[in-house]
């Protein structure tokens, strides 16, 4: 009776997964054709979320090639779309990759251009539902590209952001700051050891920063937060206070902030506090929808933007490297990158492993206010 309970729980489960997405791609591959339709349709839905939620949908191309699997003719997406100019094609790049991972699929290929470009191929691990082509962003009238000081002999900077310190002074935290390279720290506010913290990123040689908690859309910070709902008044307040309780800080990025750093006013009050204090403003753009780079050039404070988080997601080195690969690619291509990581052995082994190849290649590490602009 047992076994025929567990035989009877086996094939309920067999059934759900094969009409799965996951499992339309399994079929798709054993030989199903007409799996195709399916798994393109789960494609569709998750890529054109992606797209809008990256303001990209606007400029979106729809086309179709006939393609032939196994005896059947089916019709691959194509489709193009181009960056706008205050965008990164690396999170681009990252954020369809995690569509196609939602809806089932298999990104089959994904190549980052110089200049901006990105061409993706998304699918199951034998065929291609969608080929996707993001262009780079075309320069306003009249507009030249601005040049990056360069260091001589070398092709490309890097500024690696470590965030989330103030909880510890453990081993690790110690091997962060002994690491013999310009990290720049970022430090949350009102911890056991934050102000520990900043004064030991100063003695070892590290940048440290404001890690500002913000509202954010789907987690919650333990240290209160800078809310939408608060008054102008009440978020400086509580923006001095985090200033006051991490004195010694050259800038500030947002900890979570998915919801308040879309918001102009609250941007408006936070980055009315920096600039008489001449801090800088990282946008560790946790929404594709930020505006709080755009809003502090706008106001003349000094900011920057996240390109890639090195090690969301993962607790492989050999994934983190991997981001850090791409970081250099990106570093080489345009002149300069910013990653954000995380006090994690996993990071600490693959920053280290990863150094001295990205030196060899021609990238410098440099703070965080280098890159600042």
């Amino acid at each position: 009776m047992g076994a025929l309970v567990v035989a009877a729980v086996a094939g309920v489960l067999l059934v759900s997964f094969l009409r799965s997405p996951r499992g339309s791609v399994f079929l798709l591959d054993l030989g199903f054709s007409d799996r195709y339709e399916v798994v393109q349709g789960a494609l569709d839905r998750e890529l054109k979320t992606a797209l809008r939620d990256l303001g990209l949908d606007q400029s979106l191309q729809e086309k179709t090639s006939l393609v032939t699997i196994g005896k059947r003719k089916v019709h691959r997406r194509d489709w193009s779309a181009r960056l706008a100019r205050s965008q990164s094609v690396v999170r681009v790049n990252l954020a369809l990759a995690e569509a196609v991972r939602r809806a089932g699929g298999t990104v089959r290929s994904s190549k980052e251009k110089p200049g901006g470009g990105l061409t993706l191929d998304a699918g199951s691990h034998k065929h291609t539902t969608h080929h996707i082509q993001i262009l780079p962003a075309q320069a306003a009238a009249g507009e030249t590209r601005r040049e990056e000081p360069r260091v001589a002999g070398r092709q490309g900077r890097i500024a690696l952001v470590i965030d989330d310190f103030g909880y510890t002074t453990d081993d690790l935290v110690e091997k962060f700051m002994e690491m013999e390279i310009p990290l720049t720290i970022s430090v949350i506010p009102s911890l056991r050891h934050s102000r520990d913290v900043v004064r030991v990123a100063a003695g070892k040689g590290k940048q440290a920063i404001l890690h500002l908690p913000m509202e954010a859309e789907s987690f919650t910070s333990e240290v209160a937060p800078v809310l939408t709902s608060m008054s102008d008044a009440e978020i400086a307040l509580l923006v001095e206070k985090y200033l006051d309780d991490t004195q010694g800080v050259s800038g500030v990025n947002n900890h979570l902030g998915s919801i308040a750093t879309q918001d102009a006013r609250v941007m408006n009050a936070v980055l009315g506090v920096l600039a008489p204090r001449r801090l800088f403003f990282l946008d560790s753009l946790t929404s594709s929808k930020s505006i709080a780079y755009n809003t502090a050039r706008s106001l003349g404070v000094p900011a920057a933007r996240n390109d890639l988080f090195i090690d969301a997601d993962t607790e492989d080195r050999g994934d983190v490297e991997a981001r850090l690969d791409r970081l250099a690619a990106l570093a080489r291509a345009r002149g300069y990158a910013i990653g954000i990581g995380h006090p994690r052995p996993w990071t600490y082994d693959a920053i280290r492993a990863w150094r001295e190849r990205a030196e060899d290649s021609g990238v410098e590490l440099v703070f965080l206010s280098q890159l600042v602009e």
